[in-house]
Order: structure tokens, then C-alpha cells, then sequence
């Protein structure tokens, strides 16, 4: 793939996987990230953007407003995207990816939001670019500015809007009794202003205003040789349609747009959606709002075992928008750092863990393959129960120096082994869950996590934290999970994601035995078990 030589990029200068602030550090485009997949032909590549934006909002989302007016508001989210996009093609990328709720915002009902929606044809139908034929669809003129916001720009638009669908009460037992659909949508454009693709979200969290479409739709765009899966926030969470998306559909590149809340210590938008990426080993292209009164920060580009390529996450609301940029590989399965690449001729790392082996009562315990026995005593005894979201957590408390500690709740046995310089006045514990989450839910999960507690008190561990000073030498994390499905996480000190080259993830397992350089605010895999939603 040809790209200028002379392109700046927000993206890292070191070894592939360790992701950066945005703020950070440049490289240009000669620079090549390592790769082991194959020696002899040069990965194909391309550039991504995503842009976490500060919406404008409207003041009275409740109050119906006319279509102009709706216009008028609009337009002044879309000055910004148009701003961006025209940023982020003069470095070279060639997509672009805006947040869910990003042009008009949040809160409104399904009478308040109707003004802000337009019918958006199924591009699947009959081709259409609206920058070249805007009078083909009327009423369109959001459709119309996106198009030729790619075609102006030479580039991939992604964006969320609200798509209306007239519908039969008598002929279509789904259609809503004011006689049409209302969908949370995402559309994409390809760089001459072709509408590629449009998608409604299927798992809705707390719209009201949208319908939940009859079916779950499957969707994907090619642009550059490059083939994308389509799918927004709450989305990610439920098998159906991203894991299908990524399994049936075999993609290794996801469009999202999101308007995600964050929710310390599990579920962080920078946290949750490298862990997915990692998890399914994929690209994701992830968008988020910046919207400090909703916990809304968190944006990134994620590329499978590498983790991070570029994030951004500030809670601070004056910071504002931000626009991220990185070299992408096309297929993430094929990148790797050189630890990782030679980690196969490494004896020592290989043997260091064997599988997990059973005691006479039925709890999972890490043999070290030399000796045959336990590394460190088993601490069963010392439990207690704390909240994280609602859900009931069995913990045991950590010590300070080198320890292995097992904790179980239901079928879920957790183990870590884990050495620490704990700082006066830290208290860290281990624990699990295996259960349905019904908190915004129902979901099932199977979770293994250490967090930092809030205090001193049982009760504190798993509220929200911040901040840490208690770093982790060495940190052995796994379990007898049920289900395939698990997502790593490692996050440090200011709600920051912990190097990818400083620790890995393999067979449902999180291993970093050189230690994480920050201090540990948790770490997590974040099991779910899609079969018992």
C-alpha cells in the first residue's frame, strides 16, 4: 500500500502494542511497526481516525422543535465532524469514525427526536451519493453534508443518526402505533460520498426515543480492500451482532461509534473495548463522546494482541474533542511485538505456567512444573463480599510481598499469583463472580478481578478508583471459565491502559512476569457466557 512519506501520525514510536495518550508522541509513515506473520511481503496496512467529540447539546431535549431549527443545532455538530475530517485526511487517513449521538445528542423523546431524523435508504437497494444527487431522496440533508463531507475530504465518513421507517400497523406486527419506525443508526460513506452502509442498533440502553429493529442485522462495507463490521455501543457487550459479526462474517475490522458511560473499576470505555479487541482479536475503530456529566471520555484505535494504538481518555470536560490517528494493520492476527513473535523459543516463559491441575476438592491450583507443587501456600479461607454494579463479588484480601490466592464463587475459580510493593494506606483484593447481571442488564458473566479498594473497608472494594500507588512485580491471573468468551484487562494508575508488551494474554490467562511499570488501579478477565443471558 502507497502512503506519503512525509505523513505525521498520533500514534507510538516504540514497540507495536504499546498504546500512547494521544498527546503523547509523532512517528511518520516510514517507520514501520514489527511484525512476525511473514518475513518476506510487507503487511498491508491503511490509516484510521476516530474523533471523540463534545457534542452540542440541546438545552430542552424534551421540547419538540421544527425541522429547521433541528437543522440549525445540527449543523453546528456537523461544522466540527467536517472540521475533522478535512484534519484527518491532510495525515493521511483514509477513515474517519464520529460517536454515537454525536450530531444532535442525548435525551430526547420519541416526539422530540423525530425532527432530527431522515429517511435513509437501504444502500443495498440502489446505489446513491447525495453530494451528487441530493434531490434524489428529500428531506436528506444530513445524508447530504456526510456525503460530501467523504468526498471532499477523500475519505471514509462513519457517523450515528437517526433513521425513520415508515411501516404498516395492519401488515407489520412490530411497526409502533404511530405508524413508523425510529432507529439509532450508523452510516458509512465511502471517499467519493457513496452511501456504503447503514446499520440500526440492536441493543438499545435507555432510548427511548428508538426502536429496537425486528431483527438483528449483520452489517459490513468494503472501502480500500478493507472490510468492515458496523455495530454501536451497548452492541458490544451481547454476542448478537458482534461476536456473530466477527465469527459468521469472518471481520477482522469493526466500525464502532459509542456513547459509552464509563463505570470503574470493569467496564471503562478504554478498558472494556481493548479487552474486547483483544478478546476477539480484531481491529476496532472506537468512537466516544466527550461528555463529563454522563462519565462519557474514552476513545482509541485497538488492534487485537497488540492492544492500544492510540487512545485518549480525560475526564476533564473543558479538555473537549479529540482526534486520534494510527497505522493499522489489516489483519491484526498478524502483528505482533518481537517479545511476543519469539516467545516460542523461549523455554523458560513456556514452561514457567503448566495447565491448571485439581485438588482433591475440586479448586484449580497453578503448579509450577518443576516442583510439582503449589508455588505459594492457598489461601481459601479469608473472604468476604463486596458490590461491583450491583453484582455480589466473593473478595479475599492481598498481602503485601508475593502471594497465590484463590478465590470462587459458584462454578468461577479464580487464582492469581502476583508479587507487590504495596504502598501504607492501599488495600487490594481478589475476587469472582458467575452470575446474571441484571444492573441495565440481564447479562451473564464470569469475572475474575483485582482491584484497588476505596478504603480500608470490605465495602469499598469495587467502588470506582482512580488513582493508585502500589505497583505489581509479577501477576499470574486465570480460571476454570465455562465459556470461550473472555476479555483481558490491565489498567494503572489515572484510569490509563497498561502497555500490552508489559503483559499478555493467552488460553484465558493474563501473565505479565516482568511487572506493570504504573501502578495497578485492577485487572480483570471479563468472562461472558452469551448462551445464559
Amino acid at each position: 500500500m502507497s502512503l506519503p512519506m512525509t505523513v505525521a501520525f498520533l500514534v507510538f514510536l516504540a514497540a507495536r502494542g504499546n498504546g500512547v495518550r494521544a498527546q503523547d508522541l509523532k512517528f511518520t509513515a516510514n517507520e514501520r511497526p514489527s511484525r512476525c506473520c511473514d518475513n518476506d511481503l510487507e503487511a498491508q496496512e491503511y490509516v484510521a481516525a476516530v474523533y471523540e467529540h463534545d457534542v452540542f447539546v440541546v438545552p430542552d431535549p424534551h421540547r419538540v422543535r421544527s425541522r429547521s431549527s433541528a437543522l440549525e443545532h445540527m449543523g453546528k455538530n456537523l461544522k466540527v465532524f467536517e472540521e475533522q475530517a478535512k484534519a484527518a485526511s491532510k495525515e493521511g487517513a483514509q477513515i474517519i469514525v464520529f460517536p454515537e449521538d454525536g450530531i444532535y445528542g442525548m435525551g430526547f423523546t420519541r416526539e422530540s427526536i423525530f425532527p432530527f431524523l431522515e429517511e435513509i435508504p437501504d444502500p443495498l437497494e440502489k446505489p446513491w451519493n447525495p453530494c451528487l444527487h441530493p434531490d434524489l431522496h428529500p428531506n436528506t440533508e444530513v445524508l447530504n453534508i456526510l456525503s460530501c463531507m467523504a468526498s471532499n475530504n477523500r475519505i471514509v465518513v462513519v457517523a450515528n443518526m437517526g433513521d425513520k421507517q415508515n411501516c404498516s400497523i395492519k401488515q407489520d406486527p412490530h411497526c409502533p402505533k404511530d405508524g413508523h419506525y425510529q432507529f439509532n443508526t450508523d452510516v458509512a460513506f465511502e471517499s467519493e460520498g457513496l452511501l456504503l452502509a447503514k446499520y440500526h442498533k440492536y441493543n438499545l440502553f435507555l432510548e427511548s426515543q428508538f426502536d429496537t429493529p425486528p431483527k438483528c442485522e449483520h452489517v459490513t462495507f468494503t472501502a480500500f480492500s478493507v472490510t468492515f463490521g458496523m455495530f454501536t455501543c451497548f452492541d458490544i457487550l451481547f454476542k448478537d451482532p458482534s461476536v456473530e459479526v466477527v465469527e459468521k462474517l469472518g471481520v477482522r475490522n469493526v466500525v464502532f461509534p459509542t456513547a459509552w458511560m464509563n463505570a470503574l473499576p470493569l467496564r471503562d470505555a478504554i478498558q472494556y473495548h481493548q479487552a474486547w479487541a483483544m478478546g476477539e482479536n480484531v481491529n476496532l475503530l472506537s468512537a466516544n463522546q466527550h461528555h463529563a456529566l454522563f462519565k462519557m471520555t474514552g476513545s482509541g484505535i485497538y488492534s487485537g494482541q497488540s492492544g492500544a494504538l492510540v487512545y485518549y481518555h480525560d475526564s476533564d470536560w473543558s479538555s473537549g474533542g479529540k482526534l486520534l490517528i494510527a497505522r493499522v494493520p489489516t489483519d491484526p492476527t498478524c502483528y505482533r511485538d518481537e517479545n511476543y513473535c519469539n516467545k516460542i523459543t523461549d523455554t523458560e516463559e513456556r514452561n514457567h505456567y503448566s495447565e491448571q491441575k485439581t485438588d482433591n476438592n475440586a479448586i484449580p491450583i497453578l503448579l509450577n512444573e518443576k516442583s510439582q507443587s503449589p508455588t505459594t501456600n492457598f489461601i481459601i479461607e479469608d473472604t468476604f463480599q463486596s458490590k461491583i454494579e450491583g453484582d455480589t463479588y466473593t473478595f479475599t484480601p492481598l498481602q503485601n510481598g508475593t502471594g497465590h490466592v484463590s478465590v470462587c464463587d459458584n462454578t468461577l475459580c479464580c487464582q492469581l499469583d502476583y508479587t507487590m510493593s504495596q504502598k501504607e494506606g492501599e488495600v487490594y483484593a481478589f475476587g469472582a463472580f458467575d452470575g446474571l447481571h441484571t444492573f441495565n442488564g440481564p447479562y451473564y458473566l464470569q469475572v475474575c478481578t483485582l482491584v484497588k479498594c476505596a478504603s480500608g473497608s470490605h465495602s469499598s472494594c469495587g467502588q470506582a478508583v482512580t488513582s493508585a500507588s502500589t505497583t505489581f512485580l509479577s501477576l499470574h491471573m486465570s480460571a476454570n471459565f465455562s465459556t470461550s468468551y473472555v476479555y483481558p484487562e490491565v489498567t494503572t494508575d489515572g484510569v490509563s491502559l497498561a502497555p500490552s508488551s508489559e503483559w499478555k494474554y493467552e488460553a484465558q490467562a493474563i501473565t505479565s512476569r516482568k511487572g506493570i511499570s504504573k501502578p495497578m488501579l485492577s485487572a480483570a478477565l471479563y468472562g461472558r457466557w452469551y448462551e445464559r443471558d
